[in-house]
């Protein structure tokens, strides 16, 4: 028994000794989680607008384009849960924050990480931002292991290449990230699957909960005089044809009735003429020309500036 212990000792303290080397080595790469809370808690005291949503929004609010100082907090696929947790969490140190931008897209009151392919994300947030979504299971190896968190044959190819990865290269201290692209790549067909996608995420089980945590976001800041304005990002019209009118209408009426109750502000953008074919890199996301536009039209309307 001695002998076998002290082979199996022999055996594993190699394999012990490469995984602490792989898992300090990923720790040093940044990506858009930890990159994204570094240069928000530099700013921290500086900010007076923030903005929240997914993809739409943080390929298509550049920030820069304020009057005022502003950061995007939002992030791939990030969910109203996250928008109004993280808000909440640093609101006692973002003395300045005059405005909140809230996005609600399309399929953002059915949504849960975890419910989809994507529920990896969940993790990266409880890793990176020290926050888990309640339903997260509490001994998976990816809330504790960068080589999980990434996975083994990822994390393998990372070493491969002396960890020289870069997973931050389009993202800009604002938090926006800048597609840069004379690509386009809108279509009837390739709008018609994005918008397959959005649908077979959305859980009506979801909604109220979101509502909730959008309402009682709105609460907190209005409880600080800080002014919440609610957004739908324009997409283009390859992907507004394919989509559930009905259910759009229960965003609308879910969105009217957080207006009245709480006499916050809705700018619906979702089918604004004034983004055309060359705005767009895809169906829903605005490409750089695109964001400037949007977060010019922002600035006039919902924070007063030229």
């Amino acid at each position: 028994m001695k002998k076998l212990l002290a082979r199996s000792l022999i055996f594993l303290i190699p394999l012990l000794v490469f995984f602490i080397y792989l898992e300090v080595n990923l720790y040093k790469i940044q990506n858009s989680y930890s990159y994204k809370r570094q240069c928000f808690e530099q700013q921290l005291d500086s900010i007076e607008v923030l903005v929240l949503g997914s993809s739409q929004v943080v390929y298509g609010v550049n920030p820069t384009f304020f009057s005022l100082h502003g950061y995007n907090l939002s992030n791939v696929s990030q969910t109203l849960y996250y928008d109004t947790h993280l808000t909440k969490r640093y609101l006692n140190r973002m003395p300045r924050l005059k405005y909140v931008i809230i996005n609600i897209s399309y399929f953002s009151f059915g949504e849960q990480l975890i419910d989809g392919r994507e529920a990896w994300r969940d993790y990266y947030y409880s890793q990176y931002w020290d926050m888990n979504f309640p339903e997260m299971e509490y001994l998976d190896s990816k809330r504790f292991s960068k080589t999980f968190l990434y996975t083994p044959l990822r994390s393998l190819s990372y070493l491969l290449d002396g960890f020289q990865v870069n997973l931050i290269k389009n993202y800009e201290p604002s938090g926006y990230a800048r597609i840069e692209t004379t690509e386009h790549t809108q279509s009837d067909s390739t709008g018609y699957l994005r918008v397959r996608t959005h649908e077979d995420c959305f859980q009506e089980r979801r909604v109220e909960e979101n509502q909730r945590d959008v309402e009682e976001l709105i609460r907190v800041l209005q409880a600080r005089n800080i002014t919440p304005g609610i957004i739908t990002p324009p997409v283009y019209a390859t992907y507004a044809k394919f989509i559930n009118s009905k259910k759009m209408q229960q965003n609308y009426d879910r969105i009217q009735s957080m207006f009245s109750s709480y006499n916050c502000k809705y700018f619906n953008y979702f089918r604004d003429s004034r983004f055309t074919f060359d705005d767009f890199c895809d169906n829903d996301h605005l490409n750089s020309t695109g964001a400037e536009k949007f977060s010019r039209v922002l600035n006039r309307e919902i924070l007063g500036g030229q």
